[in-house]
């Protein structure tokens, strides 16, 4: 299963091009390791790690968006392949395969098995760590080696993502759920403090950087749309959809704890229910909490890692709904939502309408040797066009970069440092054509300005998804 998911979602997840957390997380991870090492001390130490894994990956694999987003896909596989272990270990095979199978038709799951960040690699650890620890209660484990290996895993997922700490609240409950003997709280409860005590220093670093997701006070997003819809769901069809499911989940457990003769399975099942119920809702609620306390620390994307939980709810209501006619029903309309949506995540636009892709190779196949080119500078800096030359350099081979003052890899923040063309004046030289990439209405509106002041006129636009290409000449085009 694990690995049939792996292949599955890797299909066309080069064909999206790829978006502004994307492009830091590959130029990020093509910087010089001392390059990289002064940046994460400056900005974004919360990706350190995965910003060096990423490096060594790309170091062996390359930069495409296929090759950057394999390792999601790999974590995705991962992830199933823990979703059908724990299933099966509290249920049995057929919902264990079922629970893998819905898993893939979650939105947020498909988005981020064809994305280059650390939301894929994180669902998998609190997956096994969720795994482990169900093993380490139920057989009564004593042997230090196993705690320890359940604290390292836990060690790493914070370091891999920060907001992975939250799983320490939701494991608590499931101790409570699994009725856990004395010791095992104990040895729970060693383990995670040593774990915190080891993350702290980590921890401080990241929270001292906390300004880089300011911008998150400017937006809302705890809207319930955000909430109920966006963060795993992504239409509103599929969102009422699957919180059905859920709600019916949670439901058949309450009845079923009072329902007399108890059938066979039915305590596993609903156990089952527990534990993905509050993998599902913990982290949520603590960490809306932590926003509204002491925000902003909240956006959808920051859960992705509880996304396996939905998966899991889904296919226990598929399972348990009786008689079979409407199961399969229902289990026929759940694909009727899901996988035009899922198709849809592998088009050419799907990440947030990003066109740098399209950027590149129509200045690629229309540049001439020595031509210049400015970028929109007026948004911000993860939707600024010039990042589609990082992301997809190819198509720029041509070109000189007329606006550059220092590449990314030479300071210590992640972005380029640049300048409008009326401080850089003498870029231009003789060169004959510049092309301008633009984003907003205004954006290079100075740049332009000072082309046409400089006896350029515009001779060709080309309209994209979210980019405009305009060609400045010099006489005849």
């Amino acid at each position: 299963m694990g690995i049939g998911a792996a292949l599955v979602t890797a299909i066309g997840s080069g064909v999206p091009s790829m978006w502004g957390d994307e492009a830091a997380s590959v130029m990020s991870a093509q910087r010089p390791w001392e390059s990289l090492w002064a940046m994460v001390a400056n900005v974004d130490a919360v990706h350190a790690v995965y910003y060096a894994m990423l490096h060594l990956w790309i170091d062996v694999f390359g930069a495409s968006a296929f090759s950057v987003r394999f390792p999601s896909a790999l974590a995705v596989g991962a992830t199933v392949a823990g979703v059908v272990v724990l299933c099966r270990s509290l249920t049995n095979g057929r919902i264990a395969v079922l629970a893998g199978i819905v898993c893939l038709l979650v939105p947020r799951i498909g988005f981020m098995a064809a994305e280059a960040r650390s939301a894929a690699i994180s669902a998998a650890l609190v997956t096994w760590l969720t795994v482990l620890l169900l093993h380490l209660v139920r057989t009564r484990e004593v042997r230090a080696r196993w705690w320890l290996l359940y604290g390292g895993l836990l060690v790493v997922s914070v370091h891999v993502f920060l907001y992975t700490a939250l799983v320490a609240a939701f494991h608590l409950l499931v101790l409570l759920v699994l009725r856990a003997p004395l010791p095992s709280w104990g040895r729970w409860g060693a383990t995670t403090v040593l774990a915190a005590v080891a993350c702290l220093p980590f921890a401080i670093v990241a929270m001292g950087q906390r300004g880089q997701i300011a911008f998150l006070a400017r937006r809302d997003v705890t809207n319930p749309v955000m909430i109920f819809v966006d963060q795993w769901f992504g239409s509103i069809p599929i969102a009422v959809a699957a919180w059905a499911a859920i709600v019916f989940a949670i439901v058949w457990a309450l009845r079923s704890r009072v329902r007399l003769p108890a059938l066979p399975g039915d305590a596993g099942r609903r156990t089952l229910i527990w534990i993905s119920t509050l993998w599902l809702l913990v982290p949520m609620a603590g960490l809306l909490l932590a926003n509204a306390a002491a925000g902003p620390l909240y956006t959808g994307r920051y859960l992705s890692f509880s996304a396996p939980a939905a998966g899991i709810l889904i296919a226990l209501t598929v399972a348990l709904i009786r008689p079979r006619p409407v199961a399969l029903i229902a289990g026929a309309v759940g694909l009727v939502l899901a996988v035009p949506f899922a198709t849809s995540q592998r088009t050419e636009n799907a990440k947030f309408g990003s066109d740098w892709a399209q950027v590149s190779e129509y200045v690629g196949a229309n540049s001439r040797p020595g031509d210049g080119i400015v970028f929109d500078e007026g948004v911000r800096p993860s939707r600024r066009p010039r990042l589609a030359l990082r992301l997809y350099p190819d198509g720029f081979q041509h070109t000189v970069d007329l606006g550059l003052v220092r590449s990314y890899e030479t300071t210590s923040g992640l972005w380029d440092t640049v300048t409008t063309l009326r401080e850089l004046p003498d870029a231009l030289g003789d060169r004959e054509r510049v092309w301008v990439v633009a984003r907003s209405a205004d954006g290079t509106a100075d740049d332009e300005s000072f082309l046409q002041r400089a006896g350029y006129h515009l001779t060709d636009t080309h309209t994209l998804a979210r980019d405009v290409i305009r060609l400045y000449s010099k006489g005849i085009s």
